[in-house]
């Protein structure tokens, strides 16, 4: 070394090396076998001590758990065998007061007093570790929403199909062949189940921009109630007293999603052995608001939690069985259609969640068209779909009467919507392969301007920016999977109409 580098390089007694050490922002330990032999301020900082002479002797195991601690142990001998420094390790320790602290701790083999020893670097990622899993969280909460939109979406097809098709064999029934008729109604039932419980997977699929309405809060209420029943089931009782409510502003699915968090809330806050847990729903109807009482005998909450119920990710529920986001989806969707939601507790006495919601003016409601009781016939009608269950029900169902192409391709559905004579009618379905029912409408629109408008739509549930805002913006029928026979020979009435 030079006389430049000599003087370059800053001499530090050992006096001053051992403040630095002393005063360093992460914690510093040295080990041997084990055994803790030093610890700087921020390591007792980091575990809660006061005092050095409170762990100098004292084993690690006193703060790990016995697999943290094989690791460990594991990770020295392999350093002290080869020598190398290893990587940083993420260990959970007790600290003195019995809270846990994720310490990212880094090592190397060190020899002090002539004998090898372990310096370990330990860092608080306590935070960072919570952070991460909270977007571990909401990943897997993202995946799962766009899962149930699938799995909704799938489903309906076939329930579709044996919709359909039982109202088909029902009419080819004789009047005396009760047996039959009961046995499809039985089936009949049975679809509706599914599709009840279809539609509730529906209401945790992803948010999107949904038109806002009028929306019928008793069915709402009502709706949340069947989805929770299989929580309450026996142990729980759900009183409501709201009723002849009037219509309020926001979206249906949505209201339901709210209801039915504040109802598993309270329910999950009843102790198992609680024999007298009640949840009652009751509503204060003002001149422009409703605002409906969710109220329960549970055990209450503390302040410091009442507090913090509504931050995204807190949860009192044990790791693994609560995400913490219920309460917190619910204020956003509330804050989306101009509600609000408070909570009022106390220990020993129950909780209440207030829900408050704009009315809406009751002509806003969408009327659902009549039903029209006269067969439709003599129509040329094509049908649309990439489900070929789905072209052959239809056709099946319409072709008594008129005239029904089927196809599967959306291409070649193009090339015979061209054709002459032209169809009286297009049942297309929204979201298929290739192109969408928005591709085909907007293709009609411009090569058959006014063909356009007769179609109607059918869709399983699964949408798209693009065509949640395109059936937004046209006046055309959109049959939510699975429909009645009726309803699809009601739409095709209305475009045949007009």
């Amino acid at each position: 070394m030079d006389e430049f580098e000599r003087q370059a390089v800053p001499q530090v007694s050992p006096a001053t090396f051992a403040r630095l050490v002393e005063e360093a922002p992460d914690g510093v330990v040295i080990s041997r076998d084990g055994i803790i032999l030093y610890v700087n301020r921020a390591a007792l900082a980091l575990l809660r001590y006061d005092r050095a002479e409170e762990l100098v002797g004292q084993s690690m195991a006193l703060f790990l758990d016995a697999q943290s601690i094989g690791t460990m142990v594991s990770r020295i001998r392999h350093m002290q065998a080869t020598g190398e420094r290893i990587a940083p390790h993420e260990y959970r320790a007790t600290r003195r007061d019995g809270s846990t602290v994720v310490a990212e701790i880094s090592s190397i083999p060190i020899e002090l007093d002539g004998q090898p020893a372990v310096l370990a670097f330990a860092r608080d990622v306590t935070e960072r570790v919570r952070l991460r899993a909270q977007l571990e969280q909401a990943d897997r909460l993202t995946a799962l929403g766009m899962m149930a939109a699938g799995v909704a979406h799938e489903i309906n097809n076939p329930l579709t199909f044996i919709s359909l098709a039982t109202d088909l064999l029902r009419q080819r029934l004789g009047p005396d062949d009760g047996v039959s008729r009961g046995l499809l109604d039985d089936i009949g039932e049975g679809v509706g189940r599914v599709t009840a419980i279809v539609r509730d997977l529906r209401v945790y699929s992803r948010y999107e921009d949904e038109p806002l309405g009028a929306v019928d809060l008793e069915a709402v209420l009502h709706g949340a109630a069947r989805i929770v029943a299989h929580e309450l089931r026996s142990r729980i009782r759900l009183v409501h007293v709201a009723d002849s409510l009037p219509p309020v502003h926001g979206v249906a699915r949505r209201l339901e999603q709210v209801f039915v968090n504040v109802y598993l809330n309270a329910a999950q806050a009843f102790p198992d052995d609680q024999t007298d847990a009640i949840i009652s729903v009751q509503a204060h109807v003002a001149e422009s608001t409703v605002e409906i009482e969710v109220s329960d005998n549970g055990p209450g909450m503390a302040p410091d939690v009442l507090a913090r119920i509504f931050e995204p990710f807190f949860t009192m529920r044990p790791t693994g069985t609560g995400t913490g986001l219920g309460l917190f989806i619910c204020k956003d969707i509330l804050l989306r259609v101009g509600g609000s939601i408070r909570a009022e507790s106390e220990v020993g006495r129950g909780t209440t969640v207030t829900i408050a919601l704009t009315r809406a003016e009751p002509t806003a409601l969408l009327e659902v068209p009549p039903v029209s009781t006269t067969p439709l016939c003599g129509r040329r009608i094509l049908v649309v779909d990439d489900e070929p269950l789905i072209v052959s029900i239809i056709v099946r169902a319409l072709g008594q009467n008129n005239v029904v192409v089927g196809e599967t391709s959306p291409e070649r559905a193009l090339e015979l919507a061209f054709s002459d004579p032209p169809f009286d009618a297009i049942v297309c379905d929204m979201m298929m392969e290739g192109l969408t029912g928005v591709d085909v409408y907007e293709r009609i629109a411009r090569e058959r301007p006014g063909m356009e408008m007769r179609i109607v739509f059918m869709s399983g549930g699964a949408h798209t920016a693009r065509t949640r805002a395109f059936l937004a913006s046209v006046p055309n029928r959109c049959l939510a999977k699975p429909f009645a026979p009726e309803g699809l020979s009601s739409a095709l009435a209305q475009v045949a109409a007009g």
